[in-house]
């Protein structure tokens, strides 16, 4: 999880930046995932896209970074183009290619440009005595594509941040669920808690394969019922007064 770049105006809005990175990854021999191009702009744009729609930010654009070469554009685009249309996104695509010299190693980079007004931003909101739930597991490299049915779904995700009863969404990147649960902390001012944790709290989540969610507590069968088994119940907290 990257905390996204908020840009006021001068209309009581904000401009939402969010990016992913990926390095080391793709079909140049010396990376270290071998991947198609094609699953490397499907993991940044998953992870840039809920970073923005977590904030409740709606998306108009998407810019690439494309280190891996000119021969890799199409199928990085073509990528992106498929998974905004699964979740009926149209958005440009815009981006720069480094042609004028290779590299041993492929480098992707990926941002989702969005706005969001200053009532729907949702940063901060989870109120006193909401539930704190994992939604899908932890996953990075290789395992993502091993262990596909531990990651949470995208259009689940979508439909998550669609729910009133659902507060905030934290998708958990590089710093692991430990990171985000601080995280989540530090936005709503609550005191450290205990969560249960029953993954390694610290292993990074990759492309965002799992998310945080805050949630009324009386509405458990409505979570259990919209996500299944990718659901695990952390616990719940209160705001520190």
């Amino acid at each position: 999880m990257a905390v996204p770049l908020f840009i006021p105006d001068q209309h009581d809005r904000e401009l939402v930046i969010a990016t992913d990175n990926a390095g080391a990854i793709g079909r140049k021999c010396d990376d270290q995932v071998q991947v198609p191009y094609s699953i490397v702009a499907e993991a940044l744009f998953r992870v840039a896209i809920m970073d923005t729609l977590a904030v409740g930010a709606a998306p108009f654009a998407v810019n690439v970074m494309n280190f891996a070469g000119d021969d890799v554009w199409p199928e990085l685009e073509e990528s992106i183009t498929e998974q905004c249309r699964s979740l009926d996104f149209e958005l440009p695509i815009t981006g720069s290619t480094e042609s004028n010299f290779s590299m041993n190693q492929s480098a992707v980079g990926l941002s989702v440009i969005g706005t969001v007004s200053s009532q729907d931003k949702k940063v901060g909101c989870s109120f006193e005595g909401c539930g704190v739930a994992l939604i899908g597991e932890p996953l990075v490299g290789e395992e993502v594509i091993h262990s596909a049915e531990k990651v949470a779904p995208l259009d689940l995700f979508v439909s998550l941040t669609q729910q009133d009863w659902v507060h905030e969404i934290l998708p958990v990147g590089s710093k692991g669920i430990d990171g985000s649960l601080k995280e989540l902390e530090k936005r709503n001012a609550w005191k450290p808690h205990e969560w249960t944790v029953p993954f390694d709290r610290n292993k990074s989540g990759g492309p965002s394969t799992s998310f945080l969610i805050t949630y009324d507590l009386e509405r458990d069968l409505n979570l259990l019922k919209l996500a299944g088994g990718y659901v695990t119940v952390l616990g719940y907290q209160v705001r520190e007064r």
